[in-house]
């Protein structure tokens, strides 16, 4: 099916970049491109990127207790933090 569409040139550009760095035809390009859009679900579309990582990095294994701070006893990180409070 032919059709007529009207394209950035900015866009069509950077298209054009892209699929001789491919190897492929500007026809193959948009198709593959399109294909891709088509097959996306939706939810994935919506979903934040990073939530399918929550609990896979190195530190997933890790507790508040093996932050190594457990027991410190060096300076107060708030010490030189001035609190307005009514004198008791």
């Amino acid at each position: 099916m032919r059709t007529t569409i009207d394209i950035p040139d900015a866009v069509m550009k950077k298209a054009k970049i892209k699929a001789v760095e491919e190897g492929i035809t500007l026809k193959e390009f948009f198709l593959k491109a399109l294909s891709n859009e088509l097959e996306t679900p939706k939810a994935a579309q919506g979903a934040a990127p990073w939530e399918e990582l929550r609990g896979t990095g190195s530190a997933a294994g890790l507790t508040p207790e093996d932050s190594g701070f457990e027991g410190y006893s060096g300076p107060d990180w708030n010490h030189s933090m001035q609190l307005n409070e009514p004198d008791s």
